[in-house]
């Protein structure tokens, strides 16, 4: 028992009160323990919970009370308070309640430790406080006082320490749940003598070491979980094979390696089997045919090869089967289409072939399809939907042709549609664009063709995405049906026609792209009627008319596109004033008149306005050419008036300027108010800082600053960064990215300040940026292996960031530039001056405007401002198309056009089999010797991370597993 003293006077204190000439009856118990925990004033739940009136005769009123049981003496034996959002910490008069058998206060918001008086609980058999936030290290003591105790349920609470020995000790011990928590250290072999466990959770702690094989000793144990944050070493247990009762195991995403035992193929009990996301090798052993209860089987995220086990046809009862994400190939057998009972089947990202097994759906309870990402070919069964259950359906990055089945036109049970990228041909059916339940119908990069339909009422589509097929016929009036879109894309078709009007009323449209077609007319007035609308790509058409007023309403507007068009007239002052925009491009029109100077047009370069030969800009050199001739000569001599006041006043400014400058500069070189906060020891004072801040020590400009290299007097360089204005916030973002270690993230050593200027100091990086070196003169010298050395160590680093580091932390900023290589080119990621801190993990925040590099900002985050760490994983999926190809961002593949469109159009333009016929195409010419399989790896992986789709990308943590894991 820890710290006994303590614990003896809280109990003689609480048996003093327990036993005092008043007494302290169950009632008050209850209000106390209403007292102490709270109800959130939003919820309601314990607003029965009052005392009885003065005087009155009734002495069990609190037997009434919501969520309590008494036994015939008014004695409380039951107390279940669940979802009533309860605040506060349990009090120690819980430990009156004395009678108490069940003590569910689950799925409320409890913080706090358990209180000592537990202990005497001593009837209790079921304690559940599942999901709140109960802290401390485990009291021990309280567990050896409640020898009747059957089920102990503490999941998603904050406990720490060791995993406590007292359980064991309970005989009749059957439910231990103590997952969710952040317990350390080992499973203790103890943990093996349990007399009657059912069932154990461990799950979601810290646990380390070895999977004790002695687990299997456990005869009466039916569910095992053990897996996810915790880390073990070395395998699965073969002696795992020897449970006599187990009926779910549960050991996903916990590092473990080798291969999967075949003795597991012994648990004819078993109905669910979890390994996924851990780094299992080896093929799937056949012997797993001998579950011949199993329901479930998730094998996914590993680095499994060979194919599926043709033994497999045994299991009758699977419902679920999950192999995505490993190094599977062959065929998938036409057994698969067979199983009788089969609900979900999921192999995305392997290497499987052929087709898909032609009885797939006909055992009418198929509910998802996803075969994403391989090497499939044929048509597409017939029967997908004969149960009218399918829910999802996901085909892309495949070689299946022919045409849909016109049978998914009547599947009303369908809620996606993906089969992008495949060889798909004929005509869409139309009952797909009225299906009930369809939030996503994603066909691009197909072989479409035919008119869109003249009929569409679904009031569930939210996404529809056709582009780069070969539609023909106009954008039917009726796509004003879809009342409910929020993306809507039909670009590089051959629609014609104007845009239909009926389509502004639809208010939840944030993004269309109608370009590259031969859409023609006027621009519709009413667009202003999209209120959400943040992007706008109606480029490379033949509309004409002038600018649409209607545009300059739309206050959320991100991106607008109108290039290749035949616009004319004057650009509209206003549209310099929209301050959310942030991607611009009027190039190739007929514009003319001059460009208004005020407002944020300033800001963009000249290739926005480019192509309109009569449009006139500072910038533009034939601007001169379209003045109006007649003034010229009373411009002329104004210009010499001018010129004669203009130019000594400016020669005089000038020389203020200059003094004025070099007087700043001597100030801040020479102010003693600057202080320097360290994070580590420095031989170095902030003298030897501000010295360095000479313009012979530059080595970098960007948005948010200068980057000076300053040499210590102790013979160490740093790098200084000059941050641009004084951040309110500032010191306390900065103690916490201080606190930041880990190897593939630039140290942060501390920082200097004054109450005008923040010099930030970094660790110094010899071999400057990735994006330096990739797209300069010692690309070549930056070989395969290099560049995957690089892939992985940054990857690690944005891991950490996401997913370790406490609060987790988005970049924001992920580019080339931004990862910096130390003299072994060991990479560092780097700039966190647009980083964001996540007090949630997997929660997200909504910018007021897009921050981040073009050519890097994912999708989502430019139509919605909504930010997570899934922005971050699309910019990093840039990085890597950068190191397969050499190329940069933007800038290579003519207008409008970034990499990940270059590569998506490079696919589309090759003939199956794409996949290493597309990775020849684009990558570095200037790589010498490199794996053609490696490369095809990364390929991949860096397609999975731009996916447009949020949701469909990895997270980092997935991201670093497959870059390790794989054959790069």
């Amino acid at each position: 028992m820890k710290n006994k003293l303590p614990v003896v006077l809280h109990l003689f204190i609480f048996f003093i009160l327990l036993h005092s000439s008043n007494g302290f009856s169950d009632l008050d118990a209850l209000l106390k323990l209403k007292q102490s925990m709270a109800v959130a004033p939003e919820r309601s739940g314990l607003d029965d919970w009052v005392a009885p009136l003065p005087n009155s005769i009734v002495s069990n009123s609190h037997c009434s009370f919501s969520g309590v049981t008494c036994d015939e003496n008014s004695r409380v034996t039951s107390l279940i308070i669940s979802n009533v959002a309860l605040n506060g910490s349990i009090p120690p008069e819980i430990g009156v309640l004395n009678k108490l058998v069940n003590l569910t206060l689950t799925s409320n918001g409890l913080t706090g430790e358990l209180p000592v008086e537990m202990c005497n609980l001593t009837s209790i058999r079921f304690i559940n406080f599942s999901t709140n936030a109960i802290t401390g290290e485990f009291p021990g003591e309280i567990v050896a006082a409640m020898a009747e105790l059957e089920v102990f349920d503490v999941y998603n609470n904050n406990f720490s320490g060791m995993l406590p020995l007292e359980f064991v000790k309970l005989k009749n011990l059957k439910k231990l749940f103590l997952g969710g928590n952040f317990f350390s250290g080992e499973i203790p072999e103890d943990y093996s003598e349990f007399q009657s466990l059912q069932s154990l959770g461990l799950q979601g702690n810290a646990l380390t070491g070895r999977i004790p094989w002695s687990l299997s000793r456990l005869s009466t144990l039916e569910e095992l979980c053990l897996g996810y944050f915790n880390s073990y070493d070395g395998g699965i247990p073969p002696e795992f094979g020897s449970f006599k009762s187990l009926k779910l195991l549960d050991i996903g995403g916990c590092d473990l390696s080798g291969e999967i035992p075949e003795s597991l193929g012994n648990l004819k009990m078993l109905h669910t089997l979890f390994l996924q996301f851990n780094n299992l090798t080896g093929e799937i052993p056949p012997d797993l045919s001998g579950l011949v209860s199993l329901k479930s089987l998730d094998l996914s995220s590993n680095n499994l090869t060979g194919g599926i086990p043709e033994s497999f046809s045994e299991l009758k009862n699977l419902t679920l089967l999950n192999l995505f994400l490993n190094h599977l190939s062959g065929p998938i057998p036409p057994f698969i289409g067979d199983l009788p009972n089969l609900e979900v089947l999921q192999l995305w990202t392997n290497n499987f072939t052929f087709s898909l097994p032609p009885n797939l759906g006909s055992n009418g309870k198929l509910l998802i399809l996803d075969v994403d990402g391989n090497h499939l070919t044929g048509t597409i069964p017939q029967d997908l939907c004969k149960g009218g259950k399918l829910q999802i359906l996901v085909l892309m990055v495949n070689y299946f042709f022919g045409p849909l089945p016109e049978k998914l036109g009547d599947c009303k049970s369908l809620t996606k549609i993906r089969i992008m990228n495949n060889f798909f041909n004929g005509t869409i059916p139309a009952g797909v664009f009225n299906l009930p339940e369809l939030t996503m119908l994603e066909l691009d990069n197909n072989y479409f063709s035919g008119e869109l339909p003249a009929e569409m009422y679904s009031e569930s589509l939210q996404i529809v995405s056709i582009s780069n097929n070969r539609l023909t016929g106009i954008i039917p009036p009726a796509i004003g049906g879809l009342v409910n879109i929020t993306k809507l894309s039909l670009q590089s078709n051959n629609l014609i026609g104007g845009i239909p009007e009926e389509m502004f009323n639809l208010k939840r449209l944030y993004a269309i792209n109608f370009s590259d077609n031969n859409l023609t007319g006027e621009i519709p007035a009413d667009i202003g009627n999209c209120s959400d609308l943040t992007s706008l790509d109606l480029s490379r058409n033949e509309l004409h008319g002038e600018f649409p007023r209607g545009i300059l309403s739309l206050s959320s507007l991100n991106i607008l596109n109108v290039s290749r068009n035949n616009l004319i007239g004057e650009i509209p002052a206003k549209l310099g004033h929209m301050k959310s925009l942030t991607v611009l491009d009027l190039s190739y029109n007929q514009f003319s008149g001059r460009v208004p100077s005020d407002g944020q047009l300033k800001d963009f370069n000249d290739t926005v306005f480019a192509g309109n030969p009569n449009l006139c800009s500072p910038h533009l050199p034939h601007c001169e050419s379209i003045t109006n001739l007649k003034h010229h000569s009373v411009s002329l001599n104004k210009s010499k008036l001018f010129l004669s006041i203009f130019i000594p006043i400016t020669i005089t400014f000038s020389i203020l300027i200059f003094f004025l400058l070099i007087k700043q500069k001597n100030k801040i070189q020479k102010s003693k108010s600057w202080k320097l906060t360290t994070f580590q020891r420095l031989d170095f004072k902030a003298e030897d800082v501000i010295v360095c801040l000479k313009d012979e020590n530059i080595i970098g400009k960007g948005g948010a600053g200068i980057v000076y290299r300053g040499s210590m007097p102790n013979g160490i360089d740093v790098a200084i960064k000059r941050l641009m204005g004084r951040n309110h916030g500032f010191e306390a973002e900065i103690q916490t990215l201080g606190t930041i270690k880990h190897r593939n993230i630039v140290r942060l050593l501390g920082y200097v300040c004054n109450r005008d200027t923040n010099l930030l100091l970094y660790e110094f990086m010899s071999h400057g940026s990735l994006g330096e070196i990739l797209h300069g003169p010692k690309g070549a010298h930056l070989q395969w292996e290099t560049r995957c050395k690089i892939a992985i160590e940054a990857a690690k680093g944005l891991c950490y960031l996401h997913h370790d580091c406490s609060p987790l932390i988005i970049h924001r900023d992920v580019k080339s530039n931004n990862i910096l290589l130390d003299s072994d080119y060991e990479a560092h990621v780097a700039d966190f001056g647009l980083a964001k801190f996540l007090r949630d993990a997997g929660g997200s925040e909504c910018m007021s405007s897009i921050a981040g590099s073009y050519g890097y900002i994912a999708p989502e985050y430019a139509y919605t401002l909504k930010v997570d760490e899934k922005s971050d994983v699309y910019s990093f999926g840039v990085v890597l198309l950068e190191l397969i190809s050499g190329k940069k961002p933007v800038g290579e593949f003519g207008d409008g056009v970034d990499i990940v469109r270059w590569v998506r159009e490079t696919i589309s333009e090759i003939p199956p089999p794409p996949e290493t016929a597309v990775v020849v195409a684009v990558v570095d010419c200037r790589l010498k010797g490199y794996v053609l399989e490696s490369v095809v790896d990364m390929f991949k992986i860096a397609m999975m991370c731009v996916e447009e789709e949020s949701t469909r990308r990895p997270n980092m943590r997935e991201v670093v597993q497959m870059l390790t894991n794989g054959n790069l």
